[in-house]
């Protein structure tokens, strides 16, 4: 495939990098694609322009498909291993005063294998007779994605894709190590487009990212793909720009990417890309818009966003008391921006004390490897909500969940909740919109006090999108400790729920928890499940 060709209009980017490509990134260049003019959007907002570039058509190929998954070498799990591991998370932004406020939502009830509101329909593990190989098939720090055309299920995590053709009974396997080229790594992203009839997926390699497509109808669905490979170039930026931590949404006319990136001489941002979703479907050379800025850690795109993208960040401005939402209409080639104050949380970085652990430490702490970048969004019944990691703090015993949610018309904050536990932690919420105008939740829990031993596992909950509801449904329990990177335990580092295209008042869902022992313990491995709730 061609490299793409682009307008004079450039901008920066930023990525969490692998320890191996510490060459990486070019010079931020300030504020994405706004050149010398900044204009006032309406509500008190700010704006600017986006880039403009195009590309050629993409790449086909057709995979095979087998019973199990790829079962790499030591090298190659090395090399991933290595890939996996992202560098040091930057510090940017002020840091916000200690919260002193009491909990914004009544605490979720204790762990239990009693069904709550959110009702599992349909739990299917990946089947262990092909993923019970431990760490010579997936990482414990699974990153789980999904989505589903009916009964055709499409998931994918590290350092595997997996396919169903009958409602998640059973499972096959294709090879993302080696389909696109190489130099795979991780960060895969899924999501099924009604619209076209295609899977999107979105994969990160050492020095750039694949964005494919497949059809995602009958017996043949997720087989033939069409690809294309996104160099730093697309958006303007050196050939050794790192990208990383990924994001895609889908809207009523593109794919939309986020990733951050991180420039050689130092620096780091975050960065946009806009792409057609019907030219893609059909493998064609487009044109597309992109943005980045430098005063920005994470995008967080917004499942539900229709003839409007919208996003958000709570890293670069004064980190645990603010909020910046954005919105680009697609027949524009301007965004706009709104910087909020919400009600102060613990923010957190990588291992700046934040304890997921159980009180007598048998649970080791299993967020220590993470931070509190926005994890989850939905937009509904008029509101754009998002949530995020926070630590805990004297009144919230373990880190927590906290919803932040914005009147979709002004912008405003409209209010805020916290999901969290006496007994233990909640992380890693990811969120999604029902046509009810409800909203769904994938987390991660664990923990534990008084004895009781609540290792890493999934829950899901079901709840208004202006309120939270507490008594979530935790359908995975974990049986072991988490694997280790740069020796901090790690876990997530994110996962996923999904409108159910085939019927939008339900969600499918990936999660994950450890099986068989702690990590490392001959029979241990991470298990990856794919859930139906409503």
């Amino acid at each position: 495939m061609s490299g793409s060709v682009r307008s004079p209009l450039t901008t920066p980017w930023r990525r969490r990098l692998p320890v191996w490509a510490v060459a990486l990134l070019l010079v931020s260049f300030g504020l994405s694609g706004l050149g010398a003019s900044a204009a006032t959007a309406a509500g008190n907002g700010q704006g600017g322009a986006a880039g403009h570039a195009s590309t050629a058509q993409g790449s086909a190929v057709t995979t095979a498909v087998t019973s199990q998954p790829r079962q790499y070498t030591p090298e190659e799990l090395a090399l991933l291993n290595s890939r996996l591991y992202d560098e040091e998370t930057m510090v940017k932004g002020k840091t916000g005063p200690v919260p002193k406020h009491a909990p914004l939502s009544p605490a979720v009830a204790a762990p239990s294998t009693v069904r709550a509101v959110a009702s599992t329909l349909r739990d299917s593990a990946i089947p262990t007779s092909a993923i019970s190989g431990g760490a010579s098939f997936l990482s414990s720090t699974q990153e789980p994605s999904t989505d589903a055309n009916g009964a055709n299920i499409f998931q994918t995590g590290n350092w595997y894709a997996s396919r169903s053709t009958d409602n998640g009974s059973t499972w096959s396997y294709l090879d993302p190590f080696s389909l696109f080229g190489s130099g795979f790594c991780c960060d895969q992203v899924t999501q099924y487009d009604p619209d076209t009839g295609r899977q999107f997926w979105l994969l990160q390699f050492s020095d750039h990212l694949v964005i494919a497509n497949a059809s995602a109808a009958g017996p043949g669905a997720f087989t033939g793909w069409c690809y294309w490979s996104i160099t730093p170039s697309w958006m303007g930026l050196a050939s050794t720009t790192g990208l990383d931590f990924n994001d895609m949404s889908i809207s009523n006319s593109n794919v939309n990417i986020s990733t951050n990136f991180f420039p050689t001489t130092g620096g780091q941002g975050a960065g946009l890309l806009r792409l057609p979703k019907a030219a893609m479907g059909t493998c064609s050379g487009f044109n597309y818009s992109y943005l980045t800025r430098t005063d920005n850690f994470t995008f967080k795109l917004v499942p539900g966003s229709t003839d409007t993208l919208y996003w958000g960040s709570n890293w670069g401005q004064t980190n645990g008391s603010s909020f910046r939402v954005f919105a680009w209409p697609e027949n524009s080639g301007n965004y706009s921006w709104w910087d909020r104050t919400v009600p102060g949380y613990g923010f957190y970085t990588r291992n700046s004390g934040q304890n997921c652990a159980s009180s007598d430490g048998v649970v080791t702490n299993w967020c220590q490897f993470a931070d509190s970048r926005v994890l989850g969004a939905y937009r509904t019944a008029g509101l754009i909500g998002f949530s995020f990691n926070a630590k805990q703090d004297s009144s919230h015993p373990f880190p927590y969940t906290r919803f932040v949610w914005f009147n979709e018309s002004d912008k405003n904050l409209n209010g805020s909740g916290d999901l969290w536990g006496s007994w233990g932690a909640i992380q890693f919420a990811s969120l999604a919109p029902s046509s009810t105008g409800r909203v769904g939740v994938e987390f991660a829990w664990g923990g534990g006090t008084g004895g009781a031993h609540y290792y890493p596992g999934s829950g899901i909950n079901n709840q208004a999108a202006n309120a939270i509801d507490t008594s979530p449904n935790y359908y995975l329990w974990g049986a072991g400790n988490t694997c280790t990177y740069n020796g901090l335990p790690r876990w997530g580092d994110y996962l996923t729920v999904r409108t159910y295209k085939a019927d939008p008042t339900k969600w499918i869902a990936a999660g994950y928890a450890m099986k068989g022992g702690d990590c490392g313990a001959a029979g241990a491995y991470p298990e990856p499940h794919n859930v139906l709730f409503g």
